[in-house]
């Protein structure tokens, strides 16, 4: 039945859609809504989608205006925060990188920590979770809509992807911002748009002249270790570390990977069939939260503007866990800094 909706060869009874509303929570004319109109976001999907997928792109642009709305909504019990003025930033890649590295005081050859604490920092907002859409990485949306604000797809390949789509989105929004039309488009991976942001996330990431000075020297398994090693150190795939090797040294992609995954698949006695990552990051490595977000549903759930069991929706959590931090929350906050 399903399936029969989603392809358009049925379509469901009234008592169907009540139940459906019913289920969601929602009225039924929330159900048949129109999209919502946003101006700015940017949104790019592979042409080739199966029926489920296809609902799921549809869905999206629902799911994203309500995110923004709700953190648009608490956003008042966000304390005064810096927000960084991109358009101001430089209008090439590797320029428009260094500028981010300095205003996140980053030096030129230190990996990058704590990134979503950093973009919080200035500003940008960030949401993590399943689009379900194996081929969308990554959406964004520019001021006009409430942002700068990142939408990382979590139930892609691997974690080295989710940070990758985080930098590569923002890369749009500083060197594209013409491109953020509200339109839901076919991706192109070989367009300029695309190599631009590509370029900007990896030398934000790693700078193309620290692989020069770290793989210096070091030739066939001593090579492939040191590979390993900086896609560790540095939290980045093997393959944007090959990807700088190239840049650093003048080298062809074409020629460099195919040899590093045949020598390093006899290496780790693995192959890199189904897009494999050796040495893959842990996820429990990392947590994928916008930090401000946080504070803004505590900041409410503290002046008793939002239940428990919201918040424990809004951010994936038990509602145990919720009130246990909300006492601590409670506790080592200052009201005296808070808008309540």
């Amino acid at each position: 039945t399903i399936s029969n909706i989603l392809n358009g060869k049925a379509d469901p009874s009234f008592s169907t859609l009540d139940k459906l509303a019913k289920a969601l929570g929602v009225s039924l004319e929330k159900l048949h809504a129109d999209r919502p109109v946003l101006k700015s976001m940017r949104f790019r999907t592979n042409k080739s989608l199966t029926a489920r997928e296809k609902a799921a792109k549809d869905t999206l642009p629902f799911t994203v205006f309500e995110k923004l709305n709700i953190y648009k909504n608490i956003e008042k019990y966000l304390p005064p925060h810096t927000t960084i003025d991109f358009s101001a930033y430089p209008s090439t890649p590797e320029e428009a990188a260094r500028k981010l590295r300095q205003d996140l005081q980053v030096s030129s050859d230190a990996p990058v920590t704590s990134f979503c604490n950093k973009l919080a920092s200035i500003g940008v907002k960030q949401f993590y979770f399943n689009f379900g859409l194996s081929k969308t990485f990554g959406i964004s949306v520019n001021k006009e809509d409430g942002g700068p604000a990142i939408f990382v797809n979590t139930g892609t390949a691997n974690v080295e992807r989710w940070i990758f789509t985080i930098f590569h989105e923002l890369g749009h929004i500083i060197l594209q911002p013409e491109s953020y039309d509200g339109k839901i488009q076919t991706e192109d991976e070989h367009s300029s748009e695309e190599a631009e942001a590509n370029l900007f996330a990896a030398e934000f990431l790693l700078p193309s002249e620290v692989v020069r000075e770290k793989v210096k020297g070091t030739k066939d398994f001593s090579f492939i270790r040191k590979v390993l090693e900086i896609k560790q150190e540095f939290s980045v795939s093997y393959k944007l570390v090959l990807m700088q090797y190239c840049r650093a040294y003048g080298r062809k992609e074409q020629d460099v990977m195919p040899k590093f995954q045949k020598m390093c698949g006899n290496y780790i006695h693995h192959d890199f069939v189904n897009h494999y990552e050796p040495n893959a990051l842990p996820k429990d490595r990392f947590k994928f939260e916008d930090p401000n977000f946080r504070d803004c549903v505590f900041g409410a759930l503290k002046n008793k503007d939002m239940d428990i069991d919201v918040a424990a929706n809004l951010l994936n959590e038990s509602e145990d866990s919720i009130e246990k931090e909300l006492e601590f929350f409670s506790a080592t906050t200052s009201t005296e800094n808070l808008p309540f």
